[in-house]
């Protein structure tokens, strides 16, 4: 398997890693856009209960927590600038995200949709981490 990777990311391209993370940068500000103007919607999106007031303003944290780490990731890509460490923070950002998401199912959350966001935080830590790896190597 760590054959099969290698042979794939060597065909990967530093620019092209630069674009993969500018998009990823561009897709975190959008997706903070919900959370931080919608936070309710975003949360009967999700299957949470109605948010009160507190949890509302979390959820608007985490959204504008996005926004900015996506724009600070789509401004140095874009720029030629070091962008590893903005990947470096959404690896660890969407690590936690997963890891409170799988405590919350281990305690008895099973909402489809509950457990489809654990599933996207897990496929962008995943993703998050590949792209690090990637422009660590670059030079």
């Amino acid at each position: 398997m760590r054959d099969l990777t290698s042979k794939i990311t060597e065909k990967i391209t530093d620019e092209q890693t630069r674009r993969m993370a500018a998009g990823l940068g561009l897709s975190l500000l959008v997706f903070g856009v919900a959370p931080t103007l919608a936070p309710r919607t975003f949360a009967k999106l999700f299957a949470f209960a109605e948010p009160d007031t507190e949890t509302a303003s979390m959820m608007r944290s985490v959204g504008v927590r996005d926004m900015a780490m996506g724009a600070g990731l789509l401004a140095t890509a874009a720029s030629g600038g070091p962008y590893a460490p903005w990947l470096l923070a959404r690896v660890l950002a969407d690590g936690g995200d997963t890891v409170s998401v799988g405590i919350a199912i281990a305690q008895g959350q099973r909402h489809p949709r509950f457990i489809l966001l654990g599933g996207l935080a897990l496929a962008a830590a995943v993703a998050d981490a590949t792209l690090w790896t990637l422009a660590r190597r670059a030079k």
